[in-house]
């Protein structure tokens, strides 16, 4: 039994790990699907993240967190840049609950 736990793991693996090259031999997508699947990551975040940050536990939250949130949103469209947009979201926070 454990060595197919260990077999469909190593099937798993290699699958997730080939598939991007096997998708980059085609031909070039459509301009149309590109932006598609640019736009796809910060789509997925904002998905899992925005209802966390909003309502956590349900109720409308009244910390430093949606403060944060619109400084984030404010930071990646000035800069163009998810990492800069996370350190100030962090710093946001940190400095919102010394206060």
């Amino acid at each position: 039994m454990i060595w197919v736990a260990i077999v469909g793991s190593a099937v798993a693996t290699y699958l997730t790990r080939s598939l991007p090259f096997a998708l980059t031999l085609r031909p070039p997508l459509p301009a149309a699907a590109s932006r598609y699947f640019e736009a796809l990551p910060v789509a997925i975040i904002a998905a899992l993240v925005g209802p966390a940050v909003l309502a956590p536990g349900g109720a409308l939250t009244h910390g430093p967190e949606p403060l944060a949130a619109v400084v984030v949103v404010a930071t990646v469209v000035w800069r163009r840049s998810l990492l800069a947009g996370v350190i100030a979201g962090v710093a946001t926070v940190a400095l919102l609950r010394l206060v």
